[in-house]
């Protein structure tokens, strides 16, 4: 991959992270999960990614959907209460996050809360609340209809309340 090709993946990093940090609940898995979507994009046809940040967003979701659905993960079930492991930051606070805006935006609490939805119900309700996608947006990443991403946010803000 060209050093320019490299550069533009970094700028993506944190944000890659913070997105499969939430959807998977693990620093390690979030870090591997960002790292395949590195080798993926280092692989890439260049004419054929017209926005990067966007089909960066649309692997790292599907590797996330992707684990969370593998039959590894259902074999490696926690029995007890599932809880984030907390990620140190460059300047030592708790949390994968950019902004004290962001931090504040997805709590522990919500974490946990999230836990609750299923692989697919997460990953829209993520897009939709932590990052500000539309439905639109949501749906082309998913690869699913706007009408269902609506109803499948729908779903999620219900079972999160």
């Amino acid at each position: 991959m060209t050093t320019a090709r490299a550069d533009e993946f970094e700028t993506h990093r944190p944000r890659l992270f913070g997105l499969a940090y939430r959807m998977l609940g693990s620093a390690h898995e979030a870090e591997d999960t960002v790292q395949d979507a590195y080798l993926r994009f280092s692989g890439a046809d260049r004419g054929a990614i017209e926005h990067p940040a966007a089909w960066l967003a649309r692997v790292v979701t599907n590797l996330c959907l992707t684990r969370l659905t593998s039959a590894r993960a259902r074999r490696e079930q926690y029995v007890g209460p599932w809880l984030p492991e907390p990620v140190i930051t460059s300047d030592g606070t708790l949390g994968p996050l950019e902004s004290a805006e962001q931090r504040d935006a997805v709590s522990l609490a919500m974490l946990v809360l999230l836990e609750r939805l299923t692989p697919t119900e997460r990953a829209v309700y993520v897009l939709r609340e932590a990052f500000a996608y539309g439905h639109r947006e949501i749906a082309e990443v998913l690869e699913l209809t706007e009408a269902n991403c609506r109803q499948l946010y729908r779903r999620a803000v219900q079972r999160v309340n």
